[in-house]
């Protein structure tokens, strides 16, 4: 019987061990817990990207049946098919040599059908959905807040106004959750990328890095997307057909904070094309996210780009 290579066996067993210490300081230790708990896929797309992801693989399955042993069951029930499945696409991507935005795109898929799947798998074994205990803690927010003004002092007037003004608020909230999902998937899978190029780049493997900010572009079907979301919205909203009007919410909420990204990295272009000061740009971001006025001029000044290309991101470029 041919005998396993040492060195991924080795690789394998401390990436492994990696993994359990990982998934032992999110649970245990506060605050550093929960950044550790975002990057729990990196021992795991480290194995993919050095050996393949069969090895990815069996370091899921292997960390898994530890964590149960170690913790719970559904702790190691929630790390396996919450972050796994991210771990190894991502390492699979790196490893076949995809483009930066490309894999992204592959291990945010990954991520958020983890999500999906951990929500199924809670609301089958728990018997209620986890969503809907989200949204009732808005609404518990909302009650104790409202209590606790109370006791300050406040008139009942002043206290209904401010329900009145936070209700539509939390309606919101619950309608866009699946939008949090899918823009919680990016950031992620942005983050373990970044983290995990970083550890193989200390170990000699170079991997292709995103280009600078200021040359960042969405893909430019955001523009034609916002404008179906908001068709949706308009239609879903006058015919009164509630899933149209969800779903358009949500498209727009993905393509408007797509577009303000896109709208960012064409203000950090101009201000380094025009030697713009710290000083300067700390005032106009300050601007920016403060001011809605200032941040709806971002959102058009990123689909002006998109549309017109005005950075000449898409035009071939003289030497």
């Amino acid at each position: 019987m041919q005998k396993a290579p040492v060195r991924p066996v080795v690789e394998g067993g401390v990436l492994t061990a990696v993994a359990i210490i990982f998934a032992l300081i999110s649970t245990y230790v506060p605050v550093i817990g929960v950044f550790v708990n975002l990057i729990w896929p990196v021992p795991i797309v480290l194995l993919g990207v050095r050996h393949g992801y069969k090895w990815s693989i069996m370091a899921v399955v292997a960390s898994g049946i530890i964590i149960a042993l170690l913790m719970h069951p559904l702790t190691a029930l929630s790390v396996v098919v919450g972050f796994g499945l991210i771990g190894i696409a991502l390492g699979y991507a790196l490893r076949q040599g995809f483009s930066p935005a490309k894999a992204l795109l592959i291990g945010a898929a990954a991520s958020l059908v983890s999500k999906i799947a951990v929500i199924a798998i809670s609301a089958a074994v728990m018997g209620f959905n986890p969503l809907n205990l989200q949204s009732d803690a808005m609404v518990k927010g909302l009650e104790q807040a409202m209590e606790f003004y109370r006791g300050m002092g406040m008139k009942e007037q002043e206290l209904a106004q401010m329900e009145a003004a936070m209700r539509p608020m939390i309606d919101m909230m619950k309608i866009i959750l699946p939008a949090g999902f899918a823009l919680a998937a990016l950031v992620d899978t942005f983050l373990n990328f970044q983290v995990a190029k970083a550890v193989l780049a200390k170990l000699g493997q170079r991997i292709e890095s995103f280009p600078p900010f200021r040359h960042w572009s969405m893909p430019r079907a955001t523009v034609y997307a916002l404008a179906v979301a908001l068709a949706a919205v308009y239609w879903g909203k006058t015919r009164e057909i509630e899933l149209l009007y969800n779903a358009g919410v949500n498209l727009q909420v993905i393509t408007t904070v797509l577009l303000s990204i896109q709208g960012m990295a064409v203000f950090y272009f101009l201000a380094d094309k025009y030697n713009l000061s710290k000083i300067v740009r700390g005032i106009i971001l300050f601007l920016i996210f403060s001011n809605g006025i200032f941040m709806q001029a971002l959102i058009i000044g990123g689909a002006f780009d998109l549309i017109f290309d005005y950075r000449q991101l898409r035009a071939p470029r003289l030497e």
